[in-house]
């Protein structure tokens, strides 16, 4: 399997993944909604619950997403620190940036 091929596999097992748990959690809970209703008779079991599941698909479709986008974060982190490491050094070293130019050969003529 060539890289373009995983990264197509990939998208789909997210895509599929999203979905699964965020349509689990609002229709288990709105069932949940329709069965306390039932049983205590009421009409607010219902909106509570779906309400409840909504928030729960949200909160998975965060998790999910973290958790396949974590190594993409760890690189940006990292290339963040590289570059302040490099404007630290620019304020340490002055000298090196005065003409904007600098001594590529290492002699001081």
């Amino acid at each position: 399997m060539d890289k373009k091929e995983k990264k197509v596999f990939r998208s789909f097992t997210m895509i599929t993944q999203i979905s699964i748990s965020m349509m689990v959690p609002i229709f288990l809970c709105a069932w949940i909604g329709v069965w306390l209703n039932r049983l205590i008779g009421t009409e607010i079991a219902f909106p509570l619950m779906l309400v409840l599941g909504i928030g729960a698909a949200f909160r998975n479709v965060y998790i999910v997403t973290k958790s396949f986008y974590m190594a993409d974060m760890k690189k940006e982190h990292e290339q963040l620190k590289y570059i302040e490491s490099l404007k630290n050094y620019r304020k340490e070293h002055p000298e090196e940036y005065e003409t904007g130019e600098t001594d590529i050969t290492g002699d001081d003529d």
